[in-house]
């Protein structure tokens, strides 16, 4: 028999188990997915190289987050000679000096057309995964606010970062639960606010000998609350 919910709904489930936002913990999991796919089994496919050319690569935060995976020199090698080629392919020789021009410079029409020659014409391949990842989660969340189950486990999590909370409150439809939700996140960030407060009372002189508890990685948590888990938000996504 299918099951009752879809399978977002348990990877959110999991994911509230994790510490961050739940759905920063989605995205960052499914774009380590796509990497090592990438890597490993699409490095060659047409359609892949396709949109590395048209990218000229990855952004910078997914390109860096690739380059922190082992053993996976040859795959990057791969991605990117395509990459600058199709770059290298934009630059072409300079036309030959006209009256009244610096021989050699490039005019300013010139130079500006090969800048937009070099913009990107697509966006990251993860960043399109994440911005799809995103929008499914959001509805799956949003959907299910009133399940108890599910409400039960946002209330033990980190909470959503900033980011996803207001994605959540702009989603089109009216969901039931979403006054849940406010509540549930007011709780989370007033626990972490006086956290925080007993953190830095805690580093005054007077009580310098006392020894920390759960305050102890509240600044880290606050910093996890505001921005997002870090890579998150890959440049692609943070200018759309």
């Amino acid at each position: 028999m299918a099951s009752e919910y879809p399978i977002d709904y348990y990877s959110l489930l999991d994911a509230c188990a994790s510490p961050g936002c739940p759905l920063c913990r989605l995205l960052l999991n499914g774009v380590e997915r796509l990497l090592d796919s990438l890597l490993y089994e699409r490095v060659n496919e047409a359609e892949t190289q396709r949109a590395v050319r048209a990218r000229r690569g990855l952004c910078n935060t997914h390109a860096w987050q690739m380059s922190r995976m082992t053993g996976n020199a040859l795959g990057i090698a791969i991605l990117y000679r395509a990459a600058l080629d199709e770059t290298l392919s934009a630059v072409k020789p300079l036309p030959p000096s006209r009256l009244g021009h610096v021989p050699g410079a490039p005019s300013q029409q010139e130079r500006l057309r090969l800048a937009d020659t070099l913009e990107p014409t697509e966006p990251c391949l993860a960043c399109r995964l994440a911005d799809d990842t995103e929008r499914r989660t959001l509805g799956t969340l949003t959907r299910y606010l009133g399940d108890e189950r599910l409400l039960a486990a946002l209330r033990a999590s980190y909470g959503l970062c900033l980011n996803h909370f207001r994605a959540a409150l702009r989603q089109e439809r009216r969901f039931a639960g979403m006054d849940v939700l406010i509540d549930i996140q007011r709780d989370i960030w007033g626990r972490l606010s006086a956290q925080l407060q007993e953190f830095i009372d805690k580093n005054d002189y007077r009580r310098m000998r006392e020894p920390m508890g759960a305050e102890s990685d509240s600044w880290q948590r606050a910093l996890r609350a505001l921005a997002g888990e870090a890579g998150a938000f890959g440049i692609d996504r943070s200018m759309g």
